[in-house]
């Protein structure tokens, strides 16, 4: 759940005197993140030249791509990915402006592909596809001038090639077809790039909407108050913790707590000392809470607990020492009208039972506490 990323956030920016060495350990593991993402890139790239000798095979098999060449594509090709594998695996590509070397990693496919264009003709086809699909590639992890630098650089690289041949062969029939293909990448390109930042900022501004919907889910599922969680963020936890007893037997319990004869600190003090009196309660409860139990507000002043793997006794002692604690509060008000105390129901999960049946035993526990004279845990 969302719920908690602000008490995460503050947690993650709090840092503790003299623990600059915990520090530089919690920063190698991002980089050491990044590296592994960049090495899975690295794999689909991989799996791009595969494909691209794969389709040269089948060229072969047609007689349009000689066996000699296929070989040679599939020496340089291999010859490529072995040296990007040991930069990566060594962590020289750290050094470079950009860690997933995205560039040369472009250009180095653009240019096998120009060597088996040069020796084999008739995969200019082949040539045009790939060479899109390397740029959709590159367009997702560059800008977009260096994507057009690299573009240009390509398609130069290519005009260039196709000129070599010429020279060569003297062939004007498939000068003139290679020329037209040419400048329809030359045409196309441009809007390739176009159309690729406004993709990349569409995704951006979905993103952007994410987070947004994050917030506003969150706000909706806190106090606005207190700050902890709200009924509704109370009932999906509670569903939660039903799935997760339903299926691994895990126990949980649940604490309904009420603070005894709070209307007195409303009209005595008004309702903004009120309000303080229930932050300050907030606080001491969640000051001694375990991870991963939720205390949220119910209601007035009415406050839930759940507790995860708590059975009913361990539910009853969780309870006392809230109890406890709470009777010790020092109150924010100019003076005392005696200790806050609460009163408490605790119940626990029965597997399979609706929610409700468990609430209602833990409200009836609570009355029960409330007749007995209060400041009291019952069950």
């Amino acid at each position: 759940m969302t719920l908690w990323r602000n008490n995460r956030a503050l947690r993650e920016s709090t840092v503790m005197p003299g623990a600059h060495h915990a520090g530089d350990a919690a920063s190698a593991a991002p980089d050491e993140y990044s590296q592994r993402l960049r090495l899975r890139r690295f794999v689909l790239a991989s799996l791009f030249a595969g494909m691209y000798l794969l389709v040269l095979a089948i060229f072969w098999t047609q007689g349009k791509v000689g066996g000699d060449t296929l070989i040679e594509a599939g020496v340089m090709a291999g010859a490529i990915l072995f040296v990007f594998y040991g930069v990566f695996r060594s962590g020289l590509n750290l050094r470079s402006a950009d860690p997933s070397l995205s560039g040369w990693q472009l250009l180095s496919a653009v240019f096998t592909m120009l060597f088996v264009l040069y020796r084999a003709p008739d995969t200019r086809l082949a040539f045009t596809a790939f060479f899109f699909i390397a740029l959709m590639f590159g367009m997702l992890r560059m800008t977009s001038r260096r994507l057009t630098a690299l573009g240009t650089i390509s398609i130069v690289s290519f005009a260039v090639t196709l000129w070599l041949r010429y020279a060569n062969n003297g062939d004007v029939d498939a000068l003139r077809l290679d020329a037209l293909l040419c400048a329809v990448m030359a045409v196309t390109f441009p809007w390739f790039v176009y159309i690729g930042e406004r993709v990349k900022r569409l995704e951006l501004g979905l993103a952007e909407v994410s987070v947004e919907l994050e917030d506003v889910e969150d706000a909706a599922a806190r106090d606005e108050l207190t700050g902890i969680p709200n009924r509704r963020a109370i009932n999906r936890a509670f569903a939660e913790a039903k799935r997760r007893t339903d299926g691994s037997l895990e126990p949980f319990s649940i604490c309904v707590i009420d603070l005894d004869h709070f209307k007195r600190f409303n009209d005595e003090f008004g309702h903004l000392s009120g309000d303080e009196v229930l932050r300050a309660f907030t606080r001491t409860v969640q000051g001694a809470q375990r991870a991963g139990d939720v205390f949220g507000r119910y209601g007035g002043e009415e406050f839930v607990q759940i507790l995860r793997s708590t059975d009913l006794a361990g539910a009853l002692a969780e309870a006392e020492r809230v109890r406890a604690r709470v009777s010790e509060l020092k109150l924010p008000v100019s003076r005392r009208l005696g200790p806050l105390t609460v009163s408490v129901g605790v119940a626990q999960y029965q597997p399979r039972e609706a929610i409700v049946q468990t609430f209602a035993r833990a409200d009836a526990a609570l009355r029960r506490a409330k007749l007995a004279g209060r400041n009291r845990v019952e069950c």
